[in-house]
């Protein structure tokens, strides 16, 4: 049972005592191999890693949350390990802003995650535990079957901090950022006053403004919208239950008319966690999830797939050929349906003129940044990872949309756009520009403003699909995704790669780069890149054939290998 709201629990007096129990009692692993305590890492993930070398960490991240938390600033930890495996956990911290933690806490985090003793601890800290009503944190963990206890790990390292506990139990990683940012009103725009800090709240701000865009046409083309069910492959993961509990109140406000039914299936009791399912797989391996549970899947018109913790999406069909909706294609419909209303409005408000645009990474298509290119839409190239996508939508845009092929994004609005907003409402009162106003107003609420979240952007793109009267064959149709390749290669020392601002060439070897290039003047776009957390060059080819993109990334990693050996080696 998901509970609607979350009662704030009043912690025992803070206690230096308990932190130092908590840390003795709990140590950092040591590594079998070098006999040394290991080495952690906080990374757009936060800590990841496998479920029993976490306990210290947890007991640490409880203390930083304490630590970070503020009178009337809030704070909020996520238990998860997203797509991964059952064998892994994982825990982050979200920002007063409902965002991802910033760089000087990532920076703490990881000074943390290495003192090894208590007293290094306090001394990173250099403060003790504090009382305060205010001090909160926001709690939430996936279904693992160690989620619980690791959570409750980093709840009592809070609470002996003297931090009071806002417990929202099993939830998805995107609730837990919005409640975060909902309990930290300084930060809203007025379109998302009166704050709702529960899951209660979340449920209920994406179904009223859900039902309330789909309020916006009189009419529907039986011939084109999509009239069947959304099957919702949950990944056999924490998005189930809430899958159910949303299409539950849609249903009720829409009086069993209009408004999607959403069919949640892959249940956590159904099947492994993330294997073959979620959108991990289904975006990695082109190919539908294993249906575990008892569903009518053999002719699926309209599928989507979410991921463990429900912070990705992509949509896909199987009724005849196999159709994949990537990221890429969700990031395409979104601007398409912005640029459409917008144009309705600037029309008259001549004035105010918005700037849209697109945020992707190296590893988007070629092909969906042309698309857009010849919108004409703004595409900037950011360094590939949710945070650095994220900060680039907001300083670059007043409406910023990003989306990672992996199905990870949302759009950002700016304070130009709640001006623009405010501007309209007061000047512009013909038909056509108030169903424009209304449709772009809904929008803040719709979409999740802090993170990523999968079942706000399955409600947007189903709206906009049903507004739009186009069916998943008629939106994939409007570009053709270049034929890619992805592979790495094993290299001695990966740090040797050093690439640019935002990967997309690579700096040093510089001589590795110049070669690249010129396998790329016969045709085709590659880029190499050094993996985050293992001795390994990751490559991506693109080009107008399959053949010809698998040489390319051949060729690639064959450079790659030559020039490490060369640095290695003179």
């Amino acid at each position: 049972m998901i509970p609607a709201t979350s009662p704030l629990v009043t912690p025992a007096r803070p206690s230096k005592a308990e932190v130092i129990r908590l840390l003795e009692r709990y140590p950092l692993p040591v590594d079998s191999t070098t006999g040394k305590v290991m080495t952690f890492t906080y990374g757009t993930a936060g800590f990841r890693y496998k479920a029993n070398l976490l306990e210290g960490i947890m007991v640490r991240v409880g203390i930083l949350a304490a630590y970070r938390s503020q009178p009337s600033s809030s704070v909020g930890v996520m238990v998860t390990a997203s797509h991964n495996d059952e064998s892994y956990n994982g825990v982050k911290i979200a920002d007063p802003t409902g965002g991802m933690m910033g760089e000087e806490g990532e920076a703490l985090a990881v000074q943390l995650a290495n003192a090894a003793t208590a007293e290094q601890v306090l001394k990173v800290l250099s403060s003790d535990p504090k009382s305060s009503e205010d001090i909160v944190v926001h709690f939430g963990r996936d279904t693992r079957h160690h989620s619980a206890s690791l959570c409750d790990l980093a709840v009592r390292a809070a609470q002996a901090m003297g931090a009071s506990i806002h417990m929202h139990g099993v939830v998805t990683t995107p609730q837990l950022h919005y409640c975060v940012m909902m309990d930290n009103p300084q930060h809203l725009p007025k379109l998302l006053l009166p704050p709702q800090p529960h899951v209660k709240g979340h449920y209920t701000q994406l179904s009223e403004a859900y039902l309330a865009l789909l309020g916006t046409t009189a009419t529907m083309n039986p011939s084109t919208t999509i009239t069947k069910p959304l099957l919702v492959d949950c990944a056999c993961g924490v998005g189930y239950e809430h899958v159910k509990r949303l299409n539950d109140i849609i249903q009720q406000m829409g009086n069993g008319g209009r408004g999607r039914s959403l069919v949640a299936c892959n249940a956590p009791t159904e099947g492994p966690l993330n294997e073959n399912c979620g959108s991990e797989f289904v975006q990695k391996q082109q190919k539908p999830p294993t249906w575990y549970g008892d569903v009518d899947n053999e002719k699926t018109a309209y599928a989507a797939s979410i991921d463990g913790d429900a912070d990705r999406i992509v949509f896909f069909s199987q009724e005849d050929d196999f159709i994949l909706l990537d990221g890429d294609k969700i990031a395409v419909l979104i601007c398409l349906f912005l640029k459409e209303q917008l144009s309705t409005l600037q029309k008259q408000a001549t004035s105010s003129e918005l700037k849209l645009g697109v945020v992707q990474t190296a590893y988007a298509n070629g092909a969906s940044t042309r698309y857009l290119q010849q919108l004409p839409i703004a595409v900037e190239i950011a360094k590939t990872g949710v945070k650095h996508v994220h900060k680039a939508a907001h300083d670059s845009f007043d409406i910023g949309v990003y989306f990672e092929a992996n199905g990870h994004g949302t759009v950002l609005f700016g304070e130009k756009f709640y001006e623009f907003i405010d501007y309209c409402e007061e000047h512009l009162k013909d038909d056509a520009s108030s169903k424009a106003l209304t449709r772009l107003a809904l929008l803040p609420k719709l979409i999740n403003q802090a993170v990523g979240d999968a079942l706000s952007d399955l409600l947007l793109v189903d709206a906009i699909l049903t507004l739009q009267n186009h069916t998943l064959a008629s939106w994939s149709s409007l570009y053709t995704d270049l034929p890619s390749k992805q592979s790495k290669v094993t290299v001695p020392d990966r740090t040797m790669i050093v690439m640019n601002y935002n990967e997309t060439a690579c700096v040093a070897p510089a001589a590795l780069q110049q070669d690249l290039n010129i396998c790329m003047k016969q045709g085709g776009r590659c880029f190499v890149r050094p993996s985050g957390t293992e001795n390994v060059v990751r490559i991506y080819a693109e080009a107008e054939t399959s053949g010809q993109a698998q040489e390319l990334a051949s060729r690639a990693g064959d450079l790659v290998i030559r020039h490490c050996a060369d640095q290695t080696f003179p």
